[in-house]
């Protein structure tokens, strides 16, 4: 073999190399943890048992009238939101006409029957706080059992499989 094509194959195998160390430096970011926009940021979850139709039905007639009183919109996905993890509830409440602002959403994969009432910050914190301060107090008042889960420094929440049910 000659000196050229020695000089071609050690060409080469530099070059794949870096392409190599091009894609997994690529990876590494894509799959890092991306900043949030505050507004998106989980200050409040409360969880709630619906163990009966009634309760699923109450939960959806108290969100209903509270969008209806603070100016925001109730998307319930729940029958178009499979998920292998289990889900019985699937909405969210947003504030405007768009989905832009999702202030509060709520969700049960991965832990179907024990709904997490998820507040976020909102675009809009003064209002979303009232709006959470009030709903939180009716929340507890329907289900004396409901509960804080906690919210991560991060703003992120806790795997479910980490947050003990408060069955009895």
């Amino acid at each position: 073999m000659g000196l050229l094509q020695v000089l071609r194959r050690l060409i080469g195998r530099i070059a794949m190399a870096a392409i190599g160390n091009l894609v997994l430096t690529g990876f590494l970011l894509a799959c890092s943890q991306a900043e949030q926009p505050e507004r998106l940021r989980f200050v409040d979850v409360i969880e709630v048992e619906l163990r009966t139709p009634v309760d699923r039905t109450d939960l959806l007639a108290i969100l209903r009238r509270y969008a209806e009183t603070e100016g925001l919109h109730l998307d319930d996905v729940s029958h178009e939101a499979g998920s292998p993890l289990g889900r019985t509830i699937y909405l969210g409440l947003w504030r405007g006409a768009s989905d832009d602002n999702l202030e509060i959403s709520v969700d049960d994969a991965g832990h179907p029957g024990r709904a997490w009432v998820i507040f976020s910050r909102g675009e809009q914190p003064v209002l979303a706080t009232r709006l959470r301060e009030r709903l939180t107090r009716e929340l507890i008042a329907r289900w004396p059992n409901a509960r804080r889960i906690p919210v991560l420094p991060s703003g992120g929440l806790p795997e479910a499989p980490d947050v003990p049910s408060n069955s009895r």
